[in-house]
């Protein structure tokens, strides 16, 4: 059973997948010799959970895991705020007089079906 990484180390690997995506690879050690240069000096241990982390992003796919940009960030935006619009008119339909007297006869009549059922089963 893996152990669980730190947030910081998925935040380094995907801000590097972002920024250097054709130049990581599958392979644990190509990947440390670009963090070698990209880190310049950092903890050896650190480099090692990067790049060990970078090859499950890139075996999981490269898709799914680049950072959003900018414009697909306001375009979700926009879609939530529609949505939530549509929503705020839904809730604010006006229920008539008439509408509320049509539904209290219907569920007299119901209730008087079902009384009446009962009474010839007995």
């Amino acid at each position: 059973m893996g152990k669980v990484r730190p947030t910081y180390v998925k935040r380094i690997a995907r801000q590097i997948m972002a920024e250097y995506e054709q130049l990581v690879t599958d392979n644990f050690e190509e990947n440390k010799k670009l963090l070698n240069e990209i880190f310049k000096g950092k903890s050896k241990r650190l480099r090692n959970k990067v790049a060990g982390y970078l090859v499950r992003l890139v075996k999981l796919g490269r898709e799914e895991y680049v950072i959003p940009t900018a414009e697909e960030r306001r375009s979700e935006e926009e879609y939530e705020k529609e949505i939530r619009k549509y929503e705020e008119e839904a809730g604010q339909a006006e229920i008539t007089e008439e509408i509320r007297e049509e539904a209290m006869e219907e569920d007299f009549e119901d209730e008087e079906s079902e009384e009446e059922g009962e009474e010839q089963e007995a």
